[in-house]
């Protein structure tokens, strides 16, 4: 295992109009198909940069054959800068993935079970969290992770055990975040 800290800032958490709390952590503990924890610890999973939250907002719509740019404004989801640093897992450079022992093609034919035992070995290990290649860019066909990992990774918080308490920024995104300036991203 590779381990790094990860300081770059702010990170993205994609969540429903409406949502009270951006950081309610209680949701990643209702279901046993997480990718990184399990209903035993909580995980704040976020977005290294919007690019990522873009995906996971069309991966998440493309089961209904909807594109966020038909979504109602208030249907539309929100995203809620947060404020974190932290010692990570690096499960996203080629590096970090090989020492995982992950496929070298991860997030593609990666056992999702495979991923919640590292996330247990890891957090039990003083792991802070896991940052990781976007398994939503991944279905929307992205294959190349290299340069600035906010382009293509995720980062799940271990909030439990975390040093720092994620924080909400004070400075968050504004306008029509879905809707990206290049259309390739």
């Amino acid at each position: 295992m590779i381990r790094v800290n990860h300081d770059h800032g702010p990170v993205y958490r994609v969540v429903r109009q409406g949502h009270r709390n951006p950081l309610d952590t209680s949701f990643s503990q209702t279901s046993a198909d997480n990718r990184w924890n399990t209903k035993a610890f909580p995980a704040l999973y976020c977005c290294c940069g919007i690019r990522v939250a873009r995906a996971i907002v069309r991966d998440l719509f493309r089961f209904a054959s909807v594109e966020t740019s038909e979504l109602r404004a208030g249907w539309r989801p929100k995203l809620v800068a947060i404020d974190w640093s932290g010692d990570v897992v690096d499960a996203a450079t080629a590096k970090g993935v090989a020492a995982a022992r992950l496929p070298a093609d991860y997030p593609l034919n990666a056992d999702r079970a495979r991923t919640r035992a590292l996330a247990v070995r890891w957090r039990d290990a003083g792991a802070e969290g896991v940052v990781a290649r976007s398994a939503s860019l991944s279905k929307l066909g992205v294959r190349r992770f290299t340069g600035d990992h906010a382009q293509w990774s995720e980062l799940a918080i271990f909030v439990d055990v975390a040093r720092n308490a994620p924080a909400i920024s004070p400075v968050q995104p504004k306008g029509n975040w879905l809707l990206p300036a290049d259309p390739q991203h």
